[in-house]
Protein backbone atom coordinates (compact mmCIF):
# COMPACT_ATOMS: atom_id res chain seq x y z
CA UNK A 1 0.00 0.00 0.00
CA UNK A 2 1.28 3.64 -0.61
CA UNK A 3 2.25 5.50 1.94
CA UNK A 4 2.01 8.99 3.17
CA UNK A 5 5.40 9.30 1.95
CA UNK A 6 4.76 8.12 -1.21
CA UNK A 7 2.03 10.49 -2.28
CA UNK A 8 3.82 13.13 -0.60
CA UNK A 9 7.00 12.50 -2.53
CA UNK A 10 4.62 11.88 -5.40
CA UNK A 11 3.13 15.48 -4.58
CA UNK A 12 6.62 17.04 -4.72
CA UNK A 13 8.30 15.82 -7.93
CA UNK A 14 4.41 16.98 -9.43
CA UNK A 15 5.68 20.75 -8.30
CA UNK A 16 9.01 20.45 -8.77
CA UNK A 17 7.80 19.34 -12.41
CA UNK A 18 5.44 22.14 -13.05
CA UNK A 19 8.05 24.82 -11.56
CA UNK A 20 10.85 23.23 -14.21
CA UNK A 21 8.07 23.54 -17.09
CA UNK A 22 7.39 26.44 -16.65
CA UNK A 23 10.47 28.04 -16.49
CA UNK A 24 11.05 26.42 -19.83
CA UNK A 25 7.96 27.43 -21.39
CA UNK A 26 8.73 31.49 -20.33
CA UNK A 27 12.86 31.17 -19.68
CA UNK A 28 14.84 31.69 -22.89
CA UNK A 29 15.96 29.68 -25.36
CA UNK A 30 19.36 28.94 -24.39
CA UNK A 31 18.29 28.18 -20.45
CA UNK A 32 15.41 25.97 -22.44
CA UNK A 33 18.00 23.78 -24.43
CA UNK A 34 20.36 23.50 -22.04
CA UNK A 35 17.73 22.59 -18.80
CA UNK A 36 14.80 20.30 -20.44
CA UNK A 37 16.57 16.94 -21.46
CA UNK A 38 18.18 16.86 -17.77
CA UNK A 39 15.65 17.69 -16.08
CA UNK A 40 12.95 15.30 -17.87
CA UNK A 41 15.10 12.10 -17.17
CA UNK A 42 15.75 13.01 -13.60
CA UNK A 43 12.30 13.05 -12.82
CA UNK A 44 11.03 10.45 -14.74
CA UNK A 45 13.74 8.57 -12.71
CA UNK A 46 11.90 10.05 -9.75
CA UNK A 47 9.05 9.27 -9.93
CA UNK A 48 9.67 5.51 -11.08
CA UNK A 49 11.29 5.23 -7.66
CA UNK A 50 8.31 6.75 -5.84
CA UNK A 51 5.95 4.25 -7.94
CA UNK A 52 8.21 1.60 -6.80
CA UNK A 53 8.09 2.99 -3.17
CA UNK A 54 11.81 3.24 -2.76
CA UNK A 55 11.04 6.34 -1.26
CA UNK A 56 14.80 6.93 0.44
CA UNK A 57 16.11 6.76 -2.96
CA UNK A 58 13.11 9.26 -4.46
CA UNK A 59 14.44 11.20 -1.72
CA UNK A 60 17.82 11.51 -2.29
CA UNK A 61 17.90 12.01 -5.91
CA UNK A 62 15.22 15.03 -5.20
CA UNK A 63 17.78 16.39 -2.71
CA UNK A 64 20.64 16.17 -5.14
CA UNK A 65 18.11 17.73 -8.27
CA UNK A 66 16.77 20.75 -5.87
CA UNK A 67 18.14 24.32 -6.28
CA UNK A 68 16.68 27.20 -3.89
CA UNK A 69 15.64 29.69 -6.07
CA UNK A 70 11.86 30.78 -6.48
CA UNK A 71 10.91 28.16 -8.56
CA UNK A 72 11.61 25.35 -6.11
CA UNK A 73 11.41 27.14 -2.68
CA UNK A 74 7.84 25.97 -2.08
CA UNK A 75 9.35 22.34 -2.88
CA UNK A 76 11.83 22.88 -0.63
CA UNK A 77 9.11 23.83 2.63
CA UNK A 78 7.33 20.21 1.22
CA UNK A 79 10.45 18.83 1.47
CA UNK A 80 10.99 19.80 4.93
CA UNK A 81 7.66 18.97 5.81
CA UNK A 82 8.22 15.22 4.73
CA UNK A 83 11.38 14.81 6.92
CA UNK A 84 9.87 16.08 10.12
CA UNK A 85 6.86 13.85 9.42
CA UNK A 86 8.98 11.10 9.05
CA UNK A 87 10.88 11.74 11.90
CA UNK A 88 14.36 12.51 10.04
CA UNK A 89 13.71 15.74 12.33
CA UNK A 90 17.77 16.63 11.96
CA UNK A 91 17.62 16.71 8.15
CA UNK A 92 13.79 19.14 8.16
CA UNK A 93 16.33 21.44 10.66
CA UNK A 94 18.82 22.00 7.94
CA UNK A 95 16.08 21.95 4.88
CA UNK A 96 15.00 25.32 6.45
CA UNK A 97 18.19 27.00 7.71
CA UNK A 98 19.01 26.33 4.63
CA UNK A 99 16.36 28.67 3.09
CA UNK A 100 16.63 30.80 5.87
CA UNK A 101 20.53 31.26 4.62
CA UNK A 102 19.27 32.60 1.52
CA UNK A 103 19.89 36.52 0.90
CA UNK A 104 16.64 36.83 -1.57
CA UNK A 105 13.82 35.72 0.44
CA UNK A 106 11.08 38.05 0.84
CA UNK A 107 9.46 39.00 4.26
CA UNK A 108 6.58 36.25 3.65
CA UNK A 109 9.29 33.86 2.83
CA UNK A 110 11.47 34.25 5.13
CA UNK A 111 8.42 33.91 8.34
CA UNK A 112 7.17 30.98 6.52
CA UNK A 113 11.13 29.18 6.54
CA UNK A 114 11.50 30.75 10.20
CA UNK A 115 7.82 29.14 11.33
CA UNK A 116 8.93 25.59 9.40
CA UNK A 117 12.40 25.81 11.41
CA UNK A 118 10.22 26.45 14.99
CA UNK A 119 8.05 23.29 13.75
CA UNK A 120 10.86 21.50 13.25
CA UNK A 121 12.24 22.15 17.01
CA UNK A 122 9.00 21.69 18.50
CA UNK A 123 9.04 18.39 16.98
CA UNK A 124 12.06 17.71 18.45
CA UNK A 125 11.63 18.50 21.69
CA UNK A 126 13.58 22.16 21.71
CA UNK A 127 10.79 24.25 23.18
CA UNK A 128 13.25 26.98 24.11
CA UNK A 129 14.10 27.12 20.54
CA UNK A 130 11.21 27.09 18.82
CA UNK A 131 9.26 29.35 21.96
CA UNK A 132 12.13 31.91 20.75
CA UNK A 133 11.21 31.90 16.43
CA UNK A 134 7.26 31.70 17.09
CA UNK A 135 8.17 35.17 19.57
CA UNK A 136 9.54 36.65 16.55
CA UNK A 137 6.63 35.87 14.36
CA UNK A 138 3.96 37.44 16.60
CA UNK A 139 4.06 40.79 14.76
CA UNK A 140 3.96 38.63 11.03
CA UNK A 141 0.89 40.11 9.11
CA UNK A 142 1.28 36.30 7.91
CA UNK A 143 1.69 33.98 10.31
CA UNK A 144 1.29 35.94 13.71
CA UNK A 145 -2.32 33.93 14.55
CA UNK A 146 -0.39 30.16 14.00
CA UNK A 147 2.71 31.64 15.85
CA UNK A 148 0.86 32.37 18.91
CA UNK A 149 -1.48 29.03 18.75
CA UNK A 150 2.05 27.45 18.88
CA UNK A 151 3.16 29.50 21.77
CA UNK A 152 0.21 29.02 23.92
CA UNK A 153 1.02 25.30 22.88
CA UNK A 154 4.32 25.10 24.46
CA UNK A 155 3.49 27.32 27.33
CA UNK A 156 0.13 24.62 28.14
CA UNK A 157 2.95 21.82 28.05
CA UNK A 158 4.99 23.25 30.38
CA UNK A 159 2.57 24.89 32.91
CA UNK A 160 3.86 28.06 32.30
CA UNK A 161 0.70 29.78 32.99
CA UNK A 162 1.25 33.58 32.92
CA UNK A 163 3.22 33.09 29.53
CA UNK A 164 -0.05 30.70 28.27
CA UNK A 165 -2.39 33.82 29.45
CA UNK A 166 -0.04 36.85 27.95
CA UNK A 167 -0.17 34.86 24.59
CA UNK A 168 -4.07 34.28 24.83
CA UNK A 169 -4.10 37.82 25.01
CA UNK A 170 -2.64 38.50 22.25
CA UNK A 171 -4.10 35.98 20.20
CA UNK A 172 -7.78 37.23 21.38
CA UNK A 173 -6.59 40.81 20.29
CA UNK A 174 -5.67 39.39 16.46
CA UNK A 175 -8.22 37.67 16.23
CA UNK A 176 -11.14 39.66 17.56
CA UNK A 177 -12.87 37.55 19.53
CA UNK A 178 -12.87 35.79 22.84
CA UNK A 179 -11.95 32.26 23.56
CA UNK A 180 -12.71 29.92 26.99
CA UNK A 181 -9.29 28.86 27.58
CA UNK A 182 -7.92 31.90 30.08
CA UNK A 183 -10.07 31.02 33.05
CA UNK A 184 -8.35 27.65 33.11
CA UNK A 185 -5.30 29.33 33.11
CA UNK A 186 -6.05 31.15 36.32
CA UNK A 187 -7.64 27.96 37.64
CA UNK A 188 -4.64 26.83 37.68
CA UNK A 189 -2.38 29.38 38.93
CA UNK A 190 -5.18 29.45 41.91
CA UNK A 191 -4.48 25.85 42.21
CA UNK A 192 -1.09 26.00 42.24
CA UNK A 193 -1.83 28.63 45.21
CA UNK A 194 -4.33 26.97 47.00
CA UNK A 195 -1.78 23.89 47.64
CA UNK A 196 1.45 26.17 48.41
CA UNK A 197 -1.68 27.90 51.32
CA UNK A 198 -1.70 31.64 50.00
CA UNK A 199 -5.40 31.14 50.02
CA UNK A 200 -5.79 35.24 49.33
CA UNK A 201 -3.66 34.64 46.31
CA UNK A 202 -5.89 31.76 45.13
CA UNK A 203 -8.62 33.65 45.40
CA UNK A 204 -7.58 36.48 43.56
CA UNK A 205 -6.66 33.81 40.91
CA UNK A 206 -10.51 32.50 41.19
CA UNK A 207 -11.55 36.38 40.51
CA UNK A 208 -9.89 36.50 37.26
CA UNK A 209 -11.21 33.03 35.94
CA UNK A 210 -14.73 34.38 35.95
CA UNK A 211 -13.83 37.33 33.47
CA UNK A 212 -11.76 34.53 31.48
CA UNK A 213 -14.91 33.17 30.68
CA UNK A 214 -14.45 29.69 31.65
CA UNK A 215 -13.62 27.34 34.15
CA UNK A 216 -16.83 27.82 36.17
CA UNK A 217 -17.21 24.37 37.79
CA UNK A 218 -13.41 23.80 38.46
CA UNK A 219 -13.33 27.77 40.46
CA UNK A 220 -16.40 26.05 42.45
CA UNK A 221 -14.13 22.89 42.98
CA UNK A 222 -11.05 25.23 43.83
CA UNK A 223 -12.97 27.28 46.12
CA UNK A 224 -14.83 24.30 47.95
CA UNK A 225 -11.28 23.04 48.54
CA UNK A 226 -10.18 26.34 50.20
CA UNK A 227 -13.35 26.95 52.43
CA UNK A 228 -12.38 22.83 53.50
CA UNK A 229 -8.43 23.64 53.77
CA UNK A 230 -9.53 26.90 56.24
CA UNK A 231 -12.04 25.08 58.04
CA UNK A 232 -15.37 26.68 56.80
CA UNK A 233 -16.99 23.52 56.76
CA UNK A 234 -20.26 24.20 55.93
CA UNK A 235 -18.99 26.97 53.47
CA UNK A 236 -17.31 24.14 52.00
CA UNK A 237 -20.44 21.98 51.79
CA UNK A 238 -22.63 24.39 50.40
CA UNK A 239 -20.18 24.96 47.36
CA UNK A 240 -20.09 21.20 47.35
CA UNK A 241 -23.45 20.47 47.14
CA UNK A 242 -23.77 23.11 44.61
CA UNK A 243 -21.06 21.30 42.45
CA UNK A 244 -23.22 18.17 42.78
CA UNK A 245 -26.43 20.31 41.67
CA UNK A 246 -24.22 21.71 38.49
CA UNK A 247 -23.41 18.17 37.13
CA UNK A 248 -24.41 15.29 38.74
CA UNK A 249 -21.47 13.33 37.10
CA UNK A 250 -19.18 14.52 39.70
CA UNK A 251 -21.22 12.92 43.00
CA UNK A 252 -18.01 10.34 42.40
CA UNK A 253 -15.74 13.26 42.59
CA UNK A 254 -16.88 15.04 45.92
CA UNK A 255 -18.93 12.53 48.15
CA UNK A 256 -15.38 12.00 49.57
CA UNK A 257 -15.08 15.75 50.52
CA UNK A 258 -18.63 15.90 51.55
CA UNK A 259 -18.10 12.78 54.41
CA UNK A 260 -15.01 14.75 55.49
CA UNK A 261 -16.87 17.78 56.23
CA UNK A 262 -19.24 16.58 57.87
CA UNK A 263 -17.15 14.34 60.22
CA UNK A 264 -15.03 17.75 61.11
CA UNK A 265 -18.56 19.57 62.41
CA UNK A 266 -20.26 16.39 63.22
CA UNK A 267 -23.62 16.37 61.18
CA UNK A 268 -23.19 13.04 59.34
CA UNK A 269 -27.25 12.61 59.78
CA UNK A 270 -27.65 15.75 58.10
CA UNK A 271 -25.01 14.12 55.12
CA UNK A 272 -27.76 11.15 55.47
CA UNK A 273 -30.34 13.43 54.52
CA UNK A 274 -29.20 15.03 52.07
CA UNK A 275 -28.08 11.29 49.59
CA UNK A 276 -31.62 10.28 50.84
CA UNK A 277 -33.00 13.63 49.09
CA UNK A 278 -30.68 13.20 45.65
CA UNK A 279 -31.65 9.58 45.50
CA UNK A 280 -35.12 10.20 45.42
CA UNK A 281 -35.06 12.63 42.84
CA UNK A 282 -32.53 10.64 40.83
CA UNK A 283 -32.46 6.88 41.71
CA UNK A 284 -29.74 6.13 39.10
CA UNK A 285 -27.34 8.25 41.40
CA UNK A 286 -27.05 5.00 43.43
CA UNK A 287 -24.57 3.42 41.31
CA UNK A 288 -22.32 6.42 41.52
CA UNK A 289 -22.39 6.59 45.85
CA UNK A 290 -21.96 3.14 45.30
CA UNK A 291 -18.81 3.42 42.61
CA UNK A 292 -17.45 6.74 45.24
CA UNK A 293 -17.75 4.06 48.48
CA UNK A 294 -16.14 0.91 46.62
CA UNK A 295 -13.18 3.20 45.34
CA UNK A 296 -12.79 5.46 48.68
CA UNK A 297 -12.99 2.88 51.40
CA UNK A 298 -16.59 4.58 52.53
CA UNK A 299 -17.73 2.64 55.38
CA UNK A 300 -20.81 5.61 56.63
CA UNK A 301 -23.41 6.62 56.86
CA UNK A 302 -26.01 3.78 56.26
CA UNK A 303 -27.34 5.12 53.40
CA UNK A 304 -23.82 4.49 51.76
CA UNK A 305 -23.52 0.61 52.87
CA UNK A 306 -27.12 0.13 51.47
CA UNK A 307 -26.48 1.73 47.79
CA UNK A 308 -23.58 -0.60 47.87
CA UNK A 309 -25.59 -3.54 48.70
CA UNK A 310 -28.22 -2.66 46.22
CA UNK A 311 -25.73 -1.98 43.55
CA UNK A 312 -24.01 -5.66 43.85
CA UNK A 313 -27.28 -7.42 43.84
CA UNK A 314 -28.46 -5.71 40.96
CA UNK A 315 -25.31 -6.52 39.12
CA UNK A 316 -25.63 -10.19 37.06
CA UNK A 317 -21.48 -10.62 37.51
CA UNK A 318 -20.92 -9.46 41.17
CA UNK A 319 -24.01 -11.13 42.64
CA UNK A 320 -22.39 -14.26 41.10
CA UNK A 321 -19.54 -13.91 43.45
CA UNK A 322 -21.58 -13.10 46.93
CA UNK A 323 -23.92 -15.21 48.99
CA UNK A 324 -27.16 -13.31 48.12
CA UNK A 325 -29.02 -14.70 51.21
CA UNK A 326 -26.39 -13.46 53.75
CA UNK A 327 -26.41 -9.92 51.40
CA UNK A 328 -30.28 -9.85 51.94
CA UNK A 329 -30.16 -10.52 55.92
CA UNK A 330 -32.05 -9.01 58.24
CA UNK A 331 -28.77 -8.77 60.82
CA UNK A 332 -26.82 -5.81 59.16
CA UNK A 333 -23.42 -7.28 60.40
CA UNK A 334 -23.55 -9.91 58.33
CA UNK A 335 -24.95 -7.87 55.00
CA UNK A 336 -21.65 -5.58 55.91
CA UNK A 337 -19.34 -8.20 56.37
CA UNK A 338 -20.23 -9.72 53.30
CA UNK A 339 -20.60 -6.16 51.17
CA UNK A 340 -16.95 -4.89 52.45
CA UNK A 341 -15.38 -8.34 51.21
CA UNK A 342 -16.90 -7.76 47.59
CA UNK A 343 -16.51 -3.99 47.72
CA UNK A 344 -12.90 -4.66 48.53
CA UNK A 345 -12.00 -7.02 45.87
CA UNK A 346 -13.50 -4.34 43.40
CA UNK A 347 -11.13 -2.09 44.80
CA UNK A 348 -8.52 -3.97 44.47
CA UNK A 349 -9.49 -4.92 40.55
CA UNK A 350 -9.86 -1.58 39.64
CA UNK A 351 -7.03 -0.19 41.26
CA UNK A 352 -4.89 -0.16 37.83
CA UNK A 353 -7.61 0.92 35.64
CA UNK A 354 -9.01 3.82 34.19
CA UNK A 355 -11.33 6.31 36.17
CA UNK A 356 -11.80 9.72 34.14
CA UNK A 357 -12.44 9.76 30.58
CA UNK A 358 -11.89 12.19 27.99
CA UNK A 359 -16.23 13.17 26.91
CA UNK A 360 -14.09 14.01 23.46
CA UNK A 361 -11.37 12.24 22.42
CA UNK A 362 -12.15 9.06 24.98
CA UNK A 363 -8.58 9.67 26.64
CA UNK A 364 -8.89 7.57 29.51
CA UNK A 365 -6.75 8.13 33.08
CA UNK A 366 -6.46 6.97 36.36
CA UNK A 367 -6.41 10.17 37.67
CA UNK A 368 -8.67 13.48 37.60
CA UNK A 369 -6.84 15.96 34.88
CA UNK A 370 -8.60 18.92 33.36
CA UNK A 371 -6.57 19.57 30.23
CA UNK A 372 -6.97 15.95 28.14
CA UNK A 373 -2.99 15.42 26.92
CA UNK A 374 -4.68 13.88 23.51
CA UNK A 375 -6.87 15.92 22.25
CA UNK A 376 -5.61 18.98 24.00
CA UNK A 377 -9.28 20.11 25.10
CA UNK A 378 -10.26 21.72 28.40
CA UNK A 379 -12.92 20.28 30.90
CA UNK A 380 -13.85 17.57 28.67
CA UNK A 381 -12.57 15.06 31.19
CA UNK A 382 -14.89 13.34 33.32
CA UNK A 383 -15.24 10.99 35.90
CA UNK A 384 -16.52 7.55 35.33
CA UNK A 385 -19.31 6.16 36.35
CA UNK A 386 -18.73 2.24 36.18
CA UNK A 387 -16.36 0.03 36.82
CA UNK A 388 -13.59 -0.62 34.89
CA UNK A 389 -12.04 -3.79 35.84
CA UNK A 390 -8.18 -4.85 35.16
CA UNK A 391 -8.00 -8.54 35.42
CA UNK A 392 -5.07 -9.05 32.70
CA UNK A 393 -2.75 -11.52 34.19
CA UNK A 394 0.96 -10.01 35.06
Amino acid sequence: MPTDATFILAGLFVVAAAAGWAFARFGGSREKENTKAPISADYLRGLNLVLDQQTDEALELFIRMAKVDSNTLETHFALGHLFRRRGEVDRAIRVHQNLLARPNLNETQRHQALFSLAEDYLGAGLYDRAEKLFLQLTESPTIATRALENLINIYESESEWMRAIEAHRKLEVLNGEKSSRGGQYYCELAELARVQGNFELARQYLKNSIRGGSGALRGILIRAAIEKDQGDYPEALRLYEQIVEKDRRFTVEVLGPLLECHKKIGSIKELEKYLEQLLKNEPSLQQDIAYAAVIGNFTEPDIIIRCMENFILSNDLFRSFVDVKAMMSEDPKIRHEHTSRIADALRDLSVNSARYLCTNCGYSSQNFIWHCPSCKNWETVRPLRIFQIDVSMS
